[in-house]
């Protein structure tokens, strides 16, 4: 930034704060060098093998009297380097560093990598990621400070940027936005080339479709030398996370930081048959091998780099492995260019390959950068790799893109805002931006610069203005609309007290993704419907609508079992999606999902393993606190995904509502995490549930008389279920009959083949009189009576 603006005095905690209020948040203002001490040069002046060891002992000028023995290990140390030292004392991230001996050699202080200073090992340079870093500066003095020379000294600002303001991803377009900000006008220079190379326009074809490329642009360096690039150009580099690797690639690296352009570097050999660039859609059964080897087979929409027969590069993403500069190239060609922007996206969605340049490139380039940038990488190739710049830019393509002219009134500014700014306030906010402005008295007219390709209409000035004259000082109006009464429908009503309910009951509410496979989302489902699918999936996981919650708790509880999380009760409240008739549906679900014991482990209790049983009791409870008063029937059916003998769908009042069971093990046995889990659930459509919900819950004074409870034991075919039996005692037990409950459930020996014994107690109650025994067992011998016809049953 100080090469563009004056920052004498500019405190980078208070920029930071004031950039985050403007509306470009900070994500972080970093020191490097805060925490760390006594690190200096040392020039290494012997360096000897340890026998037996892996060790070096050398000895180290660190700017003292005498020098210094020091033990290292790193396979690189060498005599006469110029390293980091970590003098006794020092204080580094991984501790502090003391005299001592190593294999019996004494060592005062630590020769250092640079992860040892705390760089993170991806924007260490490949040549030093498994030793010492050694320094290549001649100005460098033994016993000189390292921060300043490793720009560890500086501030380092993190840009959390939008998609709306990718154009900050730039230094200069940095520089312009503090700028406007700290009211100073960037210094941007002009570039000027003076080649030195015969032209070469003249023997090469450049090709280019004016719809995915509507600039390309091609520069010819030759006589390169390959080798490590100067240190100032490698830290600034590695302070925007990015690993320098030789003198081309961190000049197209850099150049990308300065101008926000991407920069791609040929090796001209590549070329040397055909002498072409074309740059096309692929075709059908193509492939290419990018520059991380990874082998990708191209689509017809991905925009490809070729030599006029054979792709050589992912245009906008990455190069072609073939194509890479190497130790040995000398000859260079350099692109620059602006590539369709959706194509670009899509290409690094599909082949799983988003970089730096296809994250610019999708959400825009400044189209007035890119002679600058091409011109900047070929003047920093001439000074740090002895190139000579061949005559001449080469443009396949050269679409020119006129600036934006918008008109608007400072009157409108202000009632949009809530703000009184006269009109040369305006004038002077839109001159801090650099931006063009003239005025017909009440009417302004600003040109945008193509640099700030986020503007379109008058709402976006509004919002420029706004920005710069600071939210803050915006003073706080009461809207002059007349007032809405808030609060939630009848329906979010319910939904929320069902939720409150369910949390009641002990469960953590979820929350997860709307997406899932396509093959989950119809499973847990007693009825598929037409799949919505996703047009451009971020994976293979999510690419279809969901048309059940079960799956996602099934997310949730892989999560939490491979953390070692395995006593789970846990909802989730949310929309599944279909499409029926040729129209897209949102239905509200609930579901719950139960593993492990029913409560803690505790010394006082014995445990309550998790069962069917259980979890529709649960359930139960829940539809009855609700106030649900319909009958709810489970019927034992087959459904996608459940249990085939633990499952039941449930009813009410013959309308399908959900399910309720266990899921497959066949579904987990995939996952060792699932392996050995009983895993239930249920899910409630509460489109169905929610108009059955009463309003709140009366309460009514304990009954005046006393209840009589009777028991009853019958024998019924296996195959006879306890919700028809219930049905039978209610139709016929009278109007007492209060509540049936199952008190024993058996099978086995003593009992005839097929057969099974069922207990139940029944109460009976009148709230208004004292029952007599005639009537209850009047009640009782109709039931009886009812069971036998009815069910076949066996009074017992």
């Amino acid at each position: 930034m100080k090469d563009f603006l004056k920052m004498d005095g500019v405190d980078p905690h208070a920029l930071a704060e004031k950039l985050t209020r403007s509306g470009v948040e900070i994500a972080s203002t970093v020191h490097p060098m805060d925490g760390l001490s006594k690190l200096v040069v040392g020039h290494i002046l012997t360096c000897e093998k340890i026998e037996g060891t892996h060790l070096n002992k050398t000895t180290v000028d660190v700017g003292e009297d005498e020098p210094r023995q020091i033990v290292c290990g790193a396979p690189n140390v060498a005599a006469g380097q110029d390293v980091i030292v970590a003098l006794p004392g020092a204080h580094l991230p991984g501790g502090k560093i003391k005299k001592g001996k190593i294999r019996g050699v004494q060592s005062d202080g630590m020769i250092c990598g640079l992860q040892e200073l705390g760089f993170a090992d991806g924007v260490v340079p490949p040549k030093y990621a498994d030793g010492i870093w050694v320094f290549h500066d001649p100005d460098l003095k033994a016993g000189m400070p390292v921060f300043e020379a490793l720009g560890m000294d500086d501030y380092v600002l993190d840009f959390d940027i939008t998609p709306n303001r990718a154009d900050t991803s730039s230094m200069e377009g940095a520089a312009f936005e503090v700028g406007a900000l700290i009211d100073q006008k960037p210094k941007i220079e002009e570039v000027s080339v003076q080649a030195d190379g015969p032209d070469w326009t003249g023997d090469f074809t450049a090709v280019a479709d004016e719809k995915i490329a509507p600039k390309y642009y091609l520069r010819k360096v030759t006589g390169v030398k390959i080798g490590e690039s100067p240190l100032w150009l490698q830290r600034r580099l590695w302070n925007a996370n990015i690993r320098p690797i030789n003198n081309v690639v961190d000049a197209t690296n850099y150049v990308m930081l300065l101008t926000g352009q991407p920069m791609h570097a040929y090796d001209a050999r590549m070329f040397a048959d055909t002498k072409k660039i074309e740059v096309r859609l692929a075709k059908e059964g193509e492939k290419l091998e990018l520059l991380n080897e990874k082998l990708i087979d191209l689509d017809p929409q991905d925009i490809v780099i070729t030599d006029g027969e054979k792709p050589f590069g992912l245009a906008g993403v990455m190069g072609g492995f073939n194509s890479e500069v190497k130790d040995d190239t000398t000859d260079v060609i350099l692109e620059a260019a602006i590539f369709d922007p959706a194509l670009t996206r899509k290409a690094a969605l599909r082949h799983d390959n988003r970089t730096d340049a296809s994250a610019l490139f999708e959400k825009g380039i400044n189209w007035d950068a890119t002679q600058k940038s091409i011109d900047i990488c070929s003047l920093l190739l001439k000074e740090n790799a002895d190139a000579t710049i061949d005559e001449g830019t080469l443009k396949a393509t050269d679409t020119v893109k006129a600036e934006k002219v918008i008109t608007t009134t400072a009157s409108r500014t202000n009632k949009i805002l809530g703000t009184d700014l006269s009109m040369d306030q305006i004038v002077e906010i839109f001159h801090k931006l650099n931006f063009g402005i003239t005025t017909n008295g009440d009417e302004y007219t600003v040109t945008v610069p193509n640099r700030r390709w986020d503007i379109f209409i008058d709402a976006d000035l509004f919002e420029e203005v706004g920005r710069i004259y600071g939210y803050d000082n915006i003073k706080s109006t009461h809207p002059e609309t007349g007032e809405l009464a808030g609060g939630y429908t009848e329906e979010e009503t319910k939904v929320r007290h069902l939720r409150n309910l369910v949390e009641g009951q002990g469960l953590s509410e979820t929350i997860n993704y709307s997406l899932t496979s396509e093959e989950m989302a119809t499973t847990f489902v007693k009825k598929p419907l037409a799949k919505v699918m996703v047009n451009w999936p971020l994976n293979s996981a999510r690419t279809t609508m969901r048309q059940n919650l079960i799956c996602s708790l099934l997310d949730t509880a892989a999560y939490n079992f491979a953390r070692k999380q395995n006593e789970l009760q846990i909802f989730e409240n949310g929309r599944v999606y279909d499409m029926e008739g040729g129209d897209y549906h949102e239905h509200e679900h609930l579901a719950a999902m139960y593993v492990g014991l029913a409560g803690q482990s505790n010394w006082q209790h014995q445990d309550e393993k998790i069962d069917f049983y259980y979890v529709k009791g649960q359930l139960e409870d829940l539809l009855e606190m609700a106030g649900v008063k319909a009958d709810v029937e489970y019927k034992a059916e087959a459904i996608k995904g459940m249990h085939p003998t633990r499952t039941a769908a449930i009813y009410i009042d013959g309308k399908y509502v959900g399910l309720i069971g266990q899921i497959a093990p066949i579904l987990t046995m995939t996952d060792k995490n699932f392996l050995g889990k009983e895993i239930y659930v249920y899910e409630l459509n509460l489109d169905e549930i929610l108009p059955l919900m009463n309003k709140g819950v009366k309460s009514k004074p304990a009954p005046k008389y006393p209840a009589v409870e009777r028991d009853l034991s019958i024998l019924v075919d296996q195959d006879v279920t306890d919700a028809s039996v219930e049905a039978e005692i209610k139709d016929n037990a009278g109007k007492y009959l209060v509540q049936v409950d199952v008190i024993d459930v058996y099978e086995g020996a003593h009992l005839p083949k097929g057969k099974k014994s069922l207990a139940y107690r029944l109460t009976f109650l009148n709230e208004k009189d004292t029952l007599t025994d005639a009537v209850v067992t009047k009640a009782m011998d109709q039931v009886q009576a009812a069971l036998e016809e009815k069910l076949s049953a066996t009074i017992r």
